[in-house]
């Protein structure tokens, strides 16, 4: 369960960063603007920490884009075309909010060739509104589920500790030491949480296998690092969580008087 939900909050966060890549900021320029100021300004907008890339649009490509969205020429029932040489910005993810968005919409502005400056800023707002509440929602499941794999996993090693609590206070009784009594049930239970992860990353597995196979714009290979190192985390989790809920189990029964384990 963890493994799953670790998977959703990695990809949720994953497409929303490609969502927010392709919000652009449009900027239209005059049509007396020379080629070697648009040059210059699509090489100044590509240096800004705030870029991700940046798309030049000629009024010919756009006309062209746009008769194929309407299916019918307009520049033949216009008489000419009517667009304008427009160039598209897209900011990295972090920088994607409405702030941002204006004050890059300021500095341009000041460009002189530069007529007009267009963004989604209700889109904007509305995307980054909806993450943040997507963001505690994943939070608060992936916390619950978490409390209830330690409980389930807690309540199923105290049951095993229990019917061995006599065996565990007949070696107290004739001298054992505590690590020794507890070595063997930790180590049991280690690899029973091994032996768990190992099953849960191959569900894993076949689940990622199958959502890369069901849909095309999927693709798990390029971000096989982080799968790895949740993998990891997986079974880093079951070992420390099985040894410490096998510790204190066995702990209340070391220190329980005879009477009280019947």
């Amino acid at each position: 369960m963890i493994g799953a939900f670790l998977l959703i909050a990695f990809n949720a966060r994953k497409i929303t960063k490609d969502f927010k890549e392709k919000i652009p900021i449009t900027i239209y320029l005059k049509n007396d603007a020379k080629k070697i100021e648009i040059e210059q300004l699509i090489k100044k907008l590509n240096i800004r920490d705030y870029t991700n890339s940046v798309v030049y649009v000629s009024k010919e490509k756009g006309a062209e884009i746009l008769i194929n969205e309407i299916g019918e020429d307009f520049i033949e029932f216009i008489g000419s075309n009517p667009l304008l040489n427009s160039i598209d910005i897209f900011l990295k993810s972090e920088f994607v909010n409405t702030v941002v968005f204006d004050e890059i919409s300021s500095e341009l502005q000041k460009t002189y060739f530069v007529d007009e400056i267009i963004y989604d800023a209700p889109l904007v707002s509305l995307i980054n509104e909806n993450i943040n509440k997507i963001k505690y929602w994943i939070l608060g499941i992936s916390i619950f589920f978490l409390i209830v794999s330690i409980l389930i996993i807690n309540g199923s090693i105290r049951l095993s500790i229990y019917s061995n609590r006599i065996d565990i206070k007949t070696m107290q009784m004739v001298g054992a030491t505590r690590g020794f009594i507890r070595k063997p049930f930790i180590l049991t239970h280690i690899k029973l949480g091994i032996l768990g992860s190992i099953i849960s990353i191959i569900l894993l597995s076949v689940a990622l296998y199958y959502i890369q196979n069901l849909f095309d714009y999927v693709d798990f290979q390029s971000d096989i690092k982080i799968i790895l190192i949740m993998f990891g985390a997986i079974g880093l989790f079951s070992i420390i969580i099985t040894y410490l809920c096998t510790f204190f189990a066995t702990q209340k029964f070391l220190k329980s008087k005879i009477d009280q384990l019947y």
